[in-house]
């Protein structure tokens, strides 16, 4: 005669039997898991102040004037982000943890507000951590890239240069080297123009413009006391050095500021 207790043997081995299974499908993905990826925090400030920042590891692809982020990859937004205001040549200093490995840190800066396009500039690369910042006044975006062995970080924020005077345009971007105006009348163009013959190694930047009147190159400059037409001046990286209303006085002037 069957023992009245074996169907409930049976029910409890069925029990055991599916726990152990259970058990085994609970420990399976965590030993097939493979170890949690995270992304370096980095401390990024400019001018000595903390910057929020977004990071990610994204694609690169090469469209329109230069790499841009593949929107395939988690798109990098600035919605909750206002933009950094900082004055210029400020400088921006990362710092990551040494547990993290980095090796490789390359900036990249882009202008305009309405995408991360970077122009067509390629990597800047620098080694020290430290960056400097131009005076070119308006928003930009920068992306630093950052690598360990074949890992590539991204950390991104958008920066505003503010603008000191009304002429920072026409101010040289770096320090040591120089920058030209010409103002002419149309009618003076073959007359005045004097740029073309500007052939000095520390003029990096030139521009001639084309101004109808006298009131119209003060309304573009009002910071510069302009008397008459033509106007030269030269500029250094924070200001303007000298002023001169004839070609002969500004190539003078030229070999005294950049013999």
């Amino acid at each position: 005669m069957k023992s009245k207790w074996l169907p409930y043997g049976i029910v409890l081995l069925a029990i055991l039997l599916i726990l152990t299974i259970d058990g085994f499908r609970t420990l399976m993905p965590e030993q097939e898991k493979e170890p949690s990826f995270s992304i370096p925090e980095a401390v990024i400030t400019v001018g000595g102040q903390g910057v929020l920042y977004k990071s990610g590891t994204f694609a690169w692809v090469g469209k329109g004037t230069g790499p841009v982020i593949d929107q395939d990859e988690p798109p990098i937004l600035f919605h909750d982000l206002l933009p950094f205001s900082v004055k210029p040549f400020s400088e921006m200093n990362i710092t990551f943890p040494e547990k993290a490995g980095i090796d490789n840190i390359s900036i990249y800066r882009s202008q305009g507000q309405g995408d991360l396009e970077m122009g067509n500039l390629p990597f800047e690369t620098f080694f020290d951590n430290t960056y400097t910042f131009n005076n070119v006044a308006g928003q930009s975006t920068v992306i630093i890239q950052a690598s360990s062995g074949d890992q590539v970080y991204h950390y991104a924020f958008p920066l505003i240069i503010e603008e000191v005077v009304a002429y920072q345009a026409q101010l040289a971007e770096e320090p040591g080297y120089l920058a030209v105006l010409e103002l002419y009348k149309p009618e003076a163009l073959q007359e005045n123009w004097a740029l073309e013959q500007v052939n000095n190694k520390y003029v990096h930047k030139a521009h001639s413009l084309k101004v109808n009147n006298l009131e119209e190159a003060r309304r573009q400059f009002p910071d510069l006391k302009i008397d008459s037409l033509p106007y030269y001046a030269i500029f250094n990286h924070e200001r303007l050095l000298y002023e001169a209303y004839n070609r002969d006085d500004f190539f003078k002037i030229l070999k005294i500021a950049a013999p």
